[in-house]
């Protein structure tokens, strides 16, 4: 007779494998760990996945990972106004972001983190890459003039890249939506005004010095 699979077990594996993939990696993580923090034997957790490949792309479906670069899209585009220092364009593309984040809490702290040796092992430079670029495009756009050189591109890398272990961290650290949300809004006001102050730096490292009349 077939033995039935459950799906509160299930559910169970796929919870315990977030937990161990955005704490340790998933390229760490045992299957064994998985099992231990499911409270299932680990044949049995074979019985559910065949192995760790096919577990990462039950908790981390391709379809999740599409819809975060989405939403990335939307929202860098829509707050890419630090080059002229007006508002943001459509303050809902930030908070459909920010509640995709906290929906999937482990899964963007794997993607963002800890997603070394899996299909999506890209996606953390992906995120960094995307801003930086929209970033460039609309200094340019609102500074014709300005000649962006790779040290300008480099300290904008790394600016994306701590909104990166920011975001990952905040998720990981706090209790709550509430304490998430809270934390996510402050460093985002800290961060638009240091990237006002960045794209000023650009735009005035850009400009000529001016030649004294003979």
């Amino acid at each position: 007779m077939a033995q039935v699979l459950k799906q509160e077990v299930r559910d169970r594996i796929v919870a315990a494998a977030l937990r161990c993939f955005s704490r340790k990696g998933v390229a760490a993580t045992t299957m064994s760990e998985i099992a231990e923090q499911a409270e299932v034997a680990v044949a049995n957790l074979y019985r559910y996945y065949e192995n760790k490949d096919a577990l990462f792309a039950a908790v981390v479906p391709d379809e999740l990972v599409a819809t975060f670069d989405a939403l990335l899209a939307k929202s860098a585009h829509a707050h890419s106004f630090v080059a002229d220092g007006s508002a943001p364009r459509d303050l809902s593309a930030a908070s459909e972001l920010l509640e995709f984040w906290l929906a999937h809490r482990h899964a963007v702290i794997v993607l963002l983190e800890h997603s070394e040796g899996t299909p999506h092992e890209r996606f953390s430079q992906r995120f960094a890459a995307r801003l930086v670029d929209v970033s460039l495009d609309e200094i340019r756009a609102h500074h014709p003039h300005v000649v962006i050189d790779r040290e300008a591109r480099l300290v904008l890398t790394q600016v994306f890249e701590n909104t990166r272990r920011t975001i990952a961290s905040i998720l990981r650290s706090t209790r709550s939506d509430r304490e998430a949300r809270a934390a996510i809004a402050a460093f985002r006001s800290y961060q638009v005004a240091g990237l006002a102050a960045l794209v000023q730096w650009i735009v005035d490292a850009s400009t000529p010095e001016p030649r004294e009349l003979p």
